[in-house]
């Protein structure tokens, strides 16, 4: 049985401001806004609500609802999941989802498995390899200070980080979790070992993204990767329809 795990990214424009964003505000709810509100630095508050606007409107869209509908509930650790309360009347197959950022890049993954996380993170010149020390076990230090050139040492270096992060939030348990209690595989781009399906990719120069997905008997896991147009994004918040602009 085929499980797709749809990955999808959105760059943000240096010159984004929240003011650019205003007409979307609605699709946050009252918890969501006094967040949002929270923030000092702008940047911080487009961050949030573009993400927010990811989620909600696929979810809206494979779920038969308005992204406004969209709920989520936490666990313990902080973990999105969505409160299928407000929409228990649409839903046809389970669907579990993961959003990350850095930089200006944000990131979401959805698919059908519960344990699914993804992490990007903008690759720096200036790399601190000595938090390896704290974060990767012998074997995964081993293999990025092997590489032969600077370059490919960070690559090496953000595809073990990457990898962590994201089996860390497909626990549901971020940090709470240790680095240094489990390892990664270190083969390049995707890699099905126990427990786990590894996808890492580069949508966009300076910038590594890694998913996790539990292995499930029986399952073969299909990888798919979309660019999202802020443009579209917009269209489908405001749209008081349940837009189809994401999928097919």
């Amino acid at each position: 049985m085929e499980k797709r795990v749809e990955i999808y990214w959105l760059h943000v424009d240096e010159e984004m401001q929240p003011a650019h964003l205003k007409s979307c505000l609605e699709v946050l709810d009252q918890e969501e806004r006094t967040v949002y509100e929270r923030y000092l630095v702008d940047f911080k508050k487009v961050e949030f609500l573009l993400g927010r606007m990811l989620l909600k409107s696929m979810i809206g869209q494979k779920r038969g609802v308005l992204p406004e509908e969209v709920r989520f509930i936490k666990n313990e650790y902080g973990k999105l999941f969505l409160d299928s309360r407000h929409v228990a009347g649409s839903i046809k197959r389970p669907l579990f989802f993961n959003l990350s950022h850095s930089g200006r890049m944000l990131v979401c993954a959805f698919s059908e498995i519960e344990k699914t996380g993804i992490d990007v993170e903008a690759v720096k010149k200036d790399c601190c390899f000595e938090v390896m020390r704290t974060v990767f076990v012998p074997e995964e230090i081993a293999y990025v200070e092997q590489q032969e050139t600077p370059s490919m040492k960070r690559e090496a270096f953000y595809q073990v980080w990457t990898r962590k992060e994201a089996v860390m939030k497909a626990l549901g348990k971020g940090f709470s979790l240790p680095p240094l209690s489990f390892s990664v595989p270190l083969a390049r781009g995707r890699v099905d070992e126990q427990p786990f399906s590894y996808y890492t990719c580069t949508p966009l120069e300076g910038y590594m993204v890694s998913a996790a997905v539990e292995r499930e008997e029986g399952a073969d896991i299909r990888y798919e990767v979309q660019k999202v147009g802020l443009a579209e994004l917009k269209a489908s918040v405001r749209s008081r329809t349940p837009s189809s602009a994401f999928y097919g």
